[in-house]
């Protein structure tokens, strides 16, 4: 997911190896569904909001000013990734397919952690650090890195704290390896969101040692996290109340809903955020051009209006909602995946009370990847039990 950052054009049109892998995986799928008649995808009850979501994206780029700009976004953000949800749903229908999926999921992961920490510490080694601005993989914004990995964290504590065998020894390693690379974006967001987790862990779990044991690590890990030479004071700059970074936040969220307030049923429209806040930022000189609001909601609502907010909180709060409703009912895999994908949808929501998340070419392929994967686990757990028939009873020989 992380390789949309090798760019080039087909001409006049912009693409990247993300999206060209996407397009091969899509036409491979209609190759394999017109050879084969299937696998179909089923009906889920995120129809009816997606499609609404994919509507509101539509108006987005006619809104907006910058049309092509429009299209090249929507394609990418929403009807590629929404694409491979359905494809997801289509052929992850068997245990092993969702394993396999889990595996380039986690090997993928750890691969981009360590370049990630291997970039920090080279910074931190050579004195290059700047807290304000720190390095991260490839180039890529720090907090994006830090949005990316924290539902593979999810997911990886889900099979630690639920699996069993190889399949949670493999989580417990990529944990490992995953929860460093987070925390050397230095991303506060990102520190809410495993706050997040841990909470979510201390109250779900059913062992009272364990349930503990969670509760003494999380204690422990803030108290680090505070004490730490170089994340500690980005922690305190944070919560400064003259130039914290929840100040800034405050501003650029005022100066958005004054937009908001001008254009309330429509929003910016897609890729429009920078030119349409250019008037609103004169009246604050601290105010510099943002690609979005740093709000999950405030963005959805500026690139696809109030229908598309409307369609994408319906969206994240049923995939919130519906792994916890159901997990009581789950067993083998789907126990730690049904835990993960809920948990994953629950830190992409607190990351985004401060942030984006979603509105980036790898971060919405994620999403709908982790969608896929929860509409695959409900969907095994409401088809009926198979059993094995009796075997009829031999009437006895007859003397």
């Amino acid at each position: 997911m992380p390789l949309y950052v090798i760019r080039w054009r087909i001409g006049p049109i912009p693409t990247t190896l993300l999206e060209n892998l996407i397009l091969v995986t899509i036409a491979l799928y209609f190759v394999t569904l017109f050879r084969e008649r299937g696998p179909r995808p089923h009906r889920t009850w995120l129809d009816i909001p997606i499609a609404l979501f994919l509507v509101a994206g539509l108006i987005g780029i006619f809104i907006a000013p910058d049309h092509r700009g429009a299209l090249g976004i929507y394609r990418a953000y929403l009807l590629e990734p929404v694409a491979m949800f359905y494809i997801g749903i289509a052929i992850l229908g068997m245990v092993d397919a969702i394993e396999l999926l889990l595996a380039a999921l986690a090997v993928g992961a750890v691969v981009f952690s360590v370049i990630e920490i291997a970039t920090f510490g080279y910074a931190v080694v050579t004195h290059t650090v700047d807290p304000g601005h720190t390095v991260a993989a490839f180039g890529i914004n720090p907090n994006s890195v830090a949005i990316y990995f924290e539902p593979l964290i999810a997911l990886a504590a889900g099979f630690a704290l639920f699996g069993s065998g190889l399949h949670r020894r493999a989580a417990i390693a990529t944990f490992a390896i995953l929860l460093p690379a987070e925390l050397a974006t230095l991303s506060r967001g990102g520190l809410l969101a495993l706050a997040a987790l841990a909470f979510i862990g201390i109250l779900t779990v059913r062992s009272p040692r364990l349930r503990i044991g969670l509760a003494a690590a999380a204690i422990l890990g803030g108290f680090a996290v505070v004490k730490l030479p170089i994340i500690g004071p980005r922690v305190a700059h944070a919560i400064d109340p003259i130039s914290g970074t929840f100040d800034n936040r405050g501003r650029i969220w005022t100066a958005s809903l004054r937009m908001l307030h001008n254009h309330p049923i429509f929003g910016a429209g897609i890729n429009a955020y920078q030119t349409v806040m250019a008037p609103y930022r004169l009246v604050d000189s601290n105010l510099v051009p943002e690609p979005y609001p740093h709000n999950i909601f405030l963005t959805t609502w500026t690139e696809t209006g109030l229908l598309g907010l409307a369609a994408f909180s319906w969206i994240l709060g049923a995939l919130i909602l519906m792994p916890w409703r159901r997990l009581s009912n789950a067993q083998g895999i789907y126990v730690p995946v049904l835990w993960g994908v809920g948990a994953a949808f629950v830190m992409i929501l607190v990351h985004g009370l401060v942030d984006s998340p979603y509105w980036k070419n790898d971060l919405s392929l994620e999403f709908w990847l982790l969608a896929a994967l929860e509409m695959v686990a409900l969907r095994a757990l409401a088809q009926p039990v198979q059993t094995t028939p009796a075997t009829p009873a031999v009437p006895p020989r007859r003397s």
